[in-house]
């Protein structure tokens, strides 16, 4: 009597086992299947890659406007040069490190070279303090030589190499205008001397990169 007690047990409690089973693994395989708010959010966000080139110029741009004026023509021109040598410095490298055209890369090479010597010889004036009578003309002045680089029409193509020049030359027309500031109202030898360099070498260097873009 007992063991037909058992068998009896047994055969009531072995269905409702399975069945504990069955929903156990129905729960188990719509979790799996059942995607979270997260994967929905990730399927459908739309990403945008970042442009490493057109990034570190507009960082560059933003070092250059947060600078306090001295009120010294000299320190203010070379703290503005040294900020934006440092971001030519500094999109060079990244062409080196991610772009394949030999020629830009040879070109990447001297820039750095030739802007780093610039920021060292620069450093000597960036703590000069004497206020210049003429200051505010030509903070305004120079304030306005950027605007080659603040233009929203420049193209990008997200391709490191062609990005690279076709930032370069605004860049560096800035560059060229800020020097000639610099020569219209600075008169600090070795100043005047190395902005006289940045206007002659860097429309050489402006019309290389226009030629590359050409045939690119």
């Amino acid at each position: 009597m007992a063991r037909s007690n058992f068998i009896d047990m047994k055969n009531i409690l072995l269905p409702i086992a399975f069945a504990a089973l069955v929903v156990s693994c129905q729960k188990t395989e719509a979790a799996v299947a059942e995607p979270t708010i997260d994967h929905v959010d990730h399927k459908h966000e739309k990403i945008f890659p970042v442009n490493e080139m057109v990034t570190l110029m507009d960082d560059m741009m933003v070092k250059m406007h947060d600078q306090t004026p001295s009120r010294n023509n000299n320190a203010d021109f070379a703290i503005m040069m040294i900020a934006h040598h440092v971001g030519a410095v500094e999109m060079s490298e990244l062409l080196l490190k991610k772009g394949k055209d030999p020629v830009l890369k040879s070109f990447a090479e001297k820039v750095i070279a030739a802007q780093n010597t610039e920021i060292e010889q620069m450093k000597n004036f960036q703590n000069t303090r004497e206020i210049s009578t003429d200051y505010e003309t030509f903070q305004q002045a120079l304030n306005q030589s950027m605007a080659a680089m603040m233009d929203k029409n420049i193209k990008v193509h997200d391709d490191i190499d062609k990005d690279y020049a076709q930032q370069m030359i605004p860049h560096h027309k800035s560059a060229v205008e800020m020097a000639e500031v610099y020569l219209k109202f600075g008169k600090q030898p070795d100043l005047w001397k190395l902005s006289k360099s940045i206007v002659s070498e860097q429309k050489k260097e402006i019309a290389e990169l226009e030629m590359w873009l050409q045939k690119n």
